[in-house]
């Protein structure tokens, strides 16, 4: 009777959220409730009773990659439910999980001094915390003016530019090359030993 009941519960999982794969799965946005049953099924293999691996339930069952499938067992242990609850109401980015997961507690989304329960009718403030949230890092990211930016700029060049001639210098060039590339040297150093003696270029 139990395997019974089991059985049902798989098949029913399957066609739950097959039925939900446009909006739910392939969109990310499956609830806490659903991958909880979901790793439900992955660790007592409840799958074997319809299908006979775990890639094949996945398929068949869920319309989803087994990788898709691991990546949101996955998320959810690591980052928790109260990510995958945020995410129902406002996609989240992978590359900002780490981000939204510090903001987050079982109360709900801190943001500004108050805490937003992660609640449908909270659905409105959640978007506007978020995208507060978004502005706010990608603000701490960047330089704080164009002088900063420019010595940022300046120097990834710099660290290329010396890149590509060690990848020269490391070649099994002729005379000419090495010729070419002692005087693209000197030249470097000539202009490096202007910018610090002050001298306008």
């Amino acid at each position: 009777m139990e395997q019974t009941a089991k059985i049902e519960d798989v098949l029913n999982l399957g066609t739950w959220l097959g039925r939900k794969q446009a909006l739910g799965m392939i969109a990310a946005r499956c609830t806490a409730a659903e991958i909880e049953c979901l790793i439900e099924v992955y660790e007592t293999k409840l799958y074997l009773a319809v299908d006979p691996t775990w890639e094949d339930y996945c398929r068949n069952r869920l319309g989803i990659s087994r990788r898709s499938a691991e990546r949101l067992i996955r998320n959810y242990r690591q980052h928790g439910p109260n990510l995958i609850k945020l995410n129902c109401f406002i996609r989240i980015r992978p590359a900002e999980y780490r981000m939204f997961a510090a903001v987050l507690t079982e109360a709900g989304l801190l943001h500004d001094g108050e805490t937003i329960p992660l609640e449908p009718e909270n659905a409105p403030r959640l978007a506007r915390a978020v995208e507060a949230i978004r502005h706010e890092s990608t603000a701490e990211s960047e330089p704080p003016d164009s002088v900063v930016r420019a010595f940022a700029k300046a120097e990834r060049s710099l660290q290329a530019a010396l890149g590509d001639l060690s990848r020269l210098q490391a070649m099994d060039l002729d005379a000419e090359g090495r010729l070419k590339l002692l005087v693209a040297v000197e030249a470097a150093h000539d202009h490096l030993n202007l910018i610090q003696s002050g001298t306008v270029l």
